[in-house]
């Protein structure tokens, strides 16, 4: 008799996992042929916890527009057609969830961050541009003084990131902060390794409460600044002055920068303190990897084509510097560095997947297929830019691909390139990506030369943007450029 009981139990185990792997095949989508082995769940449970190449692998491996494909115990459907996960992305009308940026006050519950979106625009990002030069001018006077003792060598990654946190930090937290000197402060939190904070990359986990300490130093930050400037007046051109507009029920897409009213109490704001401080959490956690990976992918991939990096330092050569500052609108006529860009996004895109949850029933558009609530839907962005059915040579990397298409199925190339995302997944920074990228490509490229150690291995990964996984990160050379001289350099830097 007791030997009956872990039989039944055994049995009601197995019945359940074939239940679960047959998902699909009772949905009647096309997906992967399963087995109940323990190699199938080995795949599955790689898929879970470090599926961005897992899932690159499930995407060669079908043949149809959708693929349902399982990530452990959990059936995820995964969108191979760039034009329909275009037009699901764009059509879906709330059918997936998009939490974060999620936000209810009162009886109205609406899209925080299509709100604001105006924040992103040309028209406000100019002003700050001078703010994001002062942040550069801290990078390169850090590869001066390093240049002064003689140390040229360095980890490229890592200067980029403490970069990007400048950035973040100034023109979200609206904080004077320089990290290349203040190691201690609270932002260098960020600069580590991306591997040191992100181990897991799993579905299951997903929900796990995360330490909040230091969260909870950032919301005194923003609560500080936010104080000062709706009781002191204080005005600043960057991203928290325009959420301390929102926050008091201003109009984003206006020129001015001054809080024209504020309500009186704090429940009347549109947003709290709280809120905000996440807000901007969210944007550094966000942005900082993407930038950081981006500007790091660009100057590994260039570096080994001299003739490419000729190019560029040509192109800025012929840019009309005032003192030796950019304007904004210059961004603009680097055409050559765009397509850089582009190549860069093609090749490492900042988010190699985009998942959803569906919060209830959705028949996906052009199918006769529906998806049910609570399933996974995945649209593997890395594979379609790799895919040599959309991009010749997909692994090498070649800008001028992006100068004009004679092919005739440009539209399924065009459709193919996500870059900072694709249908109503885009996203709503990548100007203010773009004028922080391309700023510190041109002060690099201007000033130096760079040699990559050639003893070095370099690997990437993914976790999930792109970062030199390699141990000492990407280690360059750095030679000083003879047609900007020191001195010149010093007096510019003194003019910011």
């Amino acid at each position: 008799m007791w030997l009956l009981l872990p039989i039944l139990v055994y049995s009601l185990i197995y019945l359940y996992v074939r239940h679960i792997y047959s998902y699909w095949r009772r949905k009647g989508f096309p997906g992967e042929t399963t087995a109940f082995s323990w190699r199938y769940l080995k795949q599955f449970y790689r898929r879970e916890f470090r599926h961005v190449e897992a899932i690159c692998e499930a995407y060669h491996q079908g043949r149809d527009r959708l693929h349902g494909i399982y990530c452990f115990f959990r059936p995820v459907l995964l969108v191979r057609n760039p034009e329909l996960a275009g037009n699901i992305l764009q059509q879906s009308n709330g059918h997936f969830s998009e939490c974060k940026w999620d936000y209810v006050k009162g009886y109205r519950r609406f899209n925080l961050l299509e709100k604001l979106s105006p924040m992103f625009s040309s028209r406000r990002l100019s002003p700050m541009f001078n703010n994001a030069q002062h942040v550069a001018q801290h990078m390169m006077q850090h590869l001066l003084d390093r240049e002064q003792q003689g140390n040229v060598e360095l980890d490229l990654q890592r200067l980029l990131r403490i970069y990007a946190v400048n950035m973040m930090g100034n023109l979200v937290y609206g904080l004077d902060v320089n990290n290349f000197e203040q190691t201690d402060h609270i932002l260098n939190s960020y600069v580590q390794h991306p591997s040191q904070y992100g181990m897991l990359q799993s579905f299951t986990l997903r929900g796990t409460p995360q330490d909040s300490r230091l969260s909870s130093r950032l919301k005194d930050l923003i609560k500080q600044n936010v104080e000062l400037r709706e009781q002191s007046g204080i005005m600043r051109k960057d991203m928290l002055q325009l959420l301390v507009k929102f926050r008091n029920g201003n109009d984003l897409a206006s020129d001015k920068w001054q809080v024209d009213h504020a309500f009186a109490t704090e429940e009347d704001k549109l947003m709290s303190v709280k809120r905000l401080a996440k807000v901007a959490e969210d944007l550094l956690h966000s942005a900082l990897d993407s930038i950081a990976s981006t500007i790091t992918m660009t100057l590994y991939e260039i570096a080994q084509q001299p003739l490419i990096v000729e190019k560029l330092q040509t192109e800025i050569k012929e840019l009309n510097f005032v003192d030796g500052q950019l304007t904004f609108e210059q961004l603009e006529e680097l055409k050559y560095m765009e397509m850089c860009l582009k190549e860069t996004l093609r090749k490492y895109p900042p988010v190699p997947i985009i998942e959803r949850i569906c919060r209830k029933s959705y028949t996906l558009p052009g199918t006769k297929f529906s998806i049910g609530e609570g399933k996974t839907l995945m649209v593997p962005l890395l594979a379609i830019q790799r895919d040599g059915k959309y991009f010749g040579e997909p692994l090498k990397y070649k800008p001028l691909r992006f100068l004009h298409d004679k092919s005739q199925d440009i539209g399924q190339r065009r459709s193919a390139f996500v870059g900072f995302g694709i249908g109503g997944a885009q996203c709503a920074a990548q100007n203010f990506a773009k004028m922080v990228i391309k700023l510190a490509l041109v002060k690099l490229l201007q000033n130096y030369h760079l040699e990559l150690d050639a003893s070095a291995t370099v690997e990437v990964s993914h976790l999930p943007a792109p970062f030199i996984s390699s141990k000492g990160g990407l280690k360059v050379q750095l030679k000083a450029r003879a047609i900007l001289t020191q001195s010149n350099y010093l007096k510019s830097s003194k003019q910011i």
